[in-house]
């Protein structure tokens, strides 16, 4: 990485103390631990998705634009602890070998304490190896005489094992394939070794970024000409730090009892079952006004792919079926992708794009024309 202040090149083993060795200023973020973040990378971070400082960002969304991007991979299935291992018997020839042996140490060991007194304590350890010996023969013997009981009782473990793992492959076959969701910066942590730091060095968040609890909810002049359904706070914070209100005269709600009798309608929604259901129940609880579905598609989702963040959402495969049966003209992909228990985050979608959006609706459910209706076109304030 490079200072942030002098740009002088700082190799990991000199960047002691967060301070430049050259300059003698200190940074606010160290890269091996965030994860490779480092302050010349967040700074370029937020004038790209700030649009070099014509947009506002969140912290949240400043969060979110350094998760990993990608479809998560499948999670290995595994077995159910406890199996039995399979019982080993030893042969006839190896029985007669351990009996050979075991004999002739015995009798040699017999020899030697009849015959040479003097040899005692060598005859001992000779006699005390042939009994293991012999008592290893005997050992193997009993098993040999039990094999029948001890195989059944194994071939019975085995069986219940054996019905253990069918029973757990049912289980996750009435669920969504399991997939295991990737690294994630959590608010904590990204709060922790990203925001403390920088605040302590920098004296606040970085220019262009303010607190999603610090926005205040802007008031258009005058009467309101449109309601934006938007139940992502997050969301919602960034289009009043941008003034999207005051510009649209726009009332932002976050659900559908919220949402006035009498205006047009823009939702703003995730990529997943419950966004796409949004729209459908805005529609139905407003039938006389127009309403423009602004969120994100899955069909953008998976058009992106590596581009876009896919969550994964472990959850019952019927229920989810049904959720997906109620939203008709999806693709096959979107349902495919829908039906493994993925979803993306509008708060994701990069800030810049996310303001195009929900202009661009705006402009569609005051400007223009809803279905075979055409609707009053109301003076927006620019």
């Amino acid at each position: 990485m490079k200072c942030p202040r002098c740009e002088t090149d700082l190799p990991g083993k000199i960047r002691t103390g967060r301070t430049c060795w050259k300059c003698q200023q200190r940074f606010a973020l160290e890269p091996k631990a965030t994860r490779g973040l480092h302050d010349l990378r967040l700074r370029r971070t937020v004038e790209r998705l700030g649009d070099g400082g014509r947009v506002v960002l969140t912290v949240q969304q400043l969060r979110w634009a350094h998760h990993e991007r990608g479809q998560p991979p499948l999670r290995p299935h595994k077995d159910p602890p406890g199996r039995p291992a399979e019982p080993r018997f030893e042969g006839v020839g190896v029985l007669a070998f351990c009996l050979g042996m075991g004999t002739g140490l015995v009798t040699v060991a017999y020899l030697l304490v009849t015959r040479l007194p003097a040899t005692i304590i060598l005859a001992a350890v000779i006699g005390f190896f042939g009994l293991v010996m012999l008592g290893a023969m005997a050992k193997d013997a009993v098993r040999l005489l039990r094999r029948k009981r001890i195989r059944a009782r194994w071939e019975l473990a085995e069986r219940q094992w054996q019905l253990r793992r069918e029973l757990k492959r049912r289980q996750e076959a009435a669920w969504t394939t399991p997939l295991d969701n990737r690294p994630a910066w959590t608010d904590a942590e990204f709060r922790t070794k990203v925001l403390t730091p920088w605040a302590e060095v920098y004296g606040g968040l970085p220019d262009g970024v303010v607190e999603d609890a610090a926005v205040r909810p802007s008031v258009p002049d005058g009467p309101p000409v449109l309601a934006v359904l938007c139940p992502d706070r997050t969301v919602t914070a960034f289009l009043h730090a941008n003034t999207f209100a005051v510009r649209y005269r726009a009332v932002i709600v976050g659900s559908v009892a919220e949402l006035p009798d009498d205006l047009p309608v823009v939702v703003l929604h995730d990529a997943s079952p419950q966004g796409l259901l949004l729209v459908r129940e805005a529609r139905a609880a407003r039938p006389a006004v127009p309403v423009v579905d602004a969120g994100l598609s899955p069909r953008t989702a998976v058009a992106a792919w590596d581009r876009a963040v896919h969550l994964y959402e472990h959850q019952e495969r019927e229920a989810l079926e049904g959720v997906l049966a109620r939203l008709p003209g999806l693709s096959d992909r979107e349902r495919l992708w829908l039906g493994k228990g993925l979803w993306s985050p509008l708060v994701a979608v990069p800030p810049k794009r996310l303001l195009t959006m929900a202009e661009r609706a705006a402009e569609r459910a005051l400007h223009g024309n809803v279905g075979f209706l055409s609707w009053p076109v109301p003076e927006v304030p620019r």
